[in-house]
């Protein structure tokens, strides 16, 4: 399942939701919305389903969008809540793709793998780890069930996409893309001093700290539409 509007000619927003989110989540709405209303770029977005495939595969598919969409559009923009903000900072790391205009990250997850380890502990984790049998958690915000597929784990750790791994950022100083980040000081899931350590590390174009939970349920729509940051990038 997918969302595609055709709205300008020339730019192109891809958005990637959360690990435990969907089409249906309020940043997609928004985000659509806005580009019906403004009609300043075509919006694209589609069920990922993260916990079925590995990180490997989806940067497969973020790939062959972007390459696709290329011949259509002359610039690219990414957008990615959560795990989708992890996966789109691995795309521009490892594929530093020419025609990506910018980056918007909402509350975006460095480290996938270290947080649910944690959060579900080393012992549970063991044998998913090392792909040999899924990992069953439930969501702690949502409290949506998920079965994470067997190899998740093993290929983040044989590929290394951990972006903050131990403390260590380990991401270009300088990015091919220009980076703007918003998180919310009482996310739960995935702590703000994640982003504030990124950020001291990496050069972002802009990084806004907001009194907000790990959704933004409070200040997305406002930031969207009062203070336009998807325009930062003209």
């Amino acid at each position: 399942m997918y969302i595609y509007e055709e709205l300008s000619p020339k730019r192109l927003l891809i958005h990637l939701h959360g690990f435990a989110s969907d089409l249906k989540s309020s940043k997609v709405r928004a985000l659509r919305d806005y580009a019906l209303e403004r009609k300043s770029f075509s919006f694209f977005a589609m069920d990922m389903d993260y916990h079925t495939t590995t990180t490997s595969k989806t940067l497969g598919v973020l790939n062959a969008l972007v390459r696709g969409f290329s011949h259509t559009y002359q610039q690219i923009l990414l957008s990615g809540s959560s795990h989708g903000a992890y996966v789109i900072l691995n795309y521009i790391k490892l594929y530093s793709p020419e025609n990506i205009k910018g980056v918007f990250l909402f509350a975006p997850s460095y480290s996938t793998l270290q947080l649910t380890v944690a959060q579900e502990g080393t012992q549970k984790c063991e044998r998913w780890l090392k792909g040999e049998e899924e990992l069953k958690i439930v969501e702690c915000e949502t409290g949506i069930s998920l079965t994470i597929h067997r190899d998740f784990a093993k290929d983040i750790m044989e590929r290394g996409y951990e972006i903050i791994l131990n403390g260590e950022v380990r991401f270009p100083q300088k990015p091919p893309a220009d980076i703007l980040i918003v998180h919310g000081t009482e996310d739960k899931i995935v702590p703000v001093e994640h982003s504030r350590i990124f950020a001291q590390k990496v050069k972002v174009k802009k990084y806004l700290e907001l009194k907000d939970d790990h959704r933004l349920s409070n200040t997305f729509e406002k930031i969207v539409w009062q203070e336009g940051i998807l325009e930062i990038f003209d």
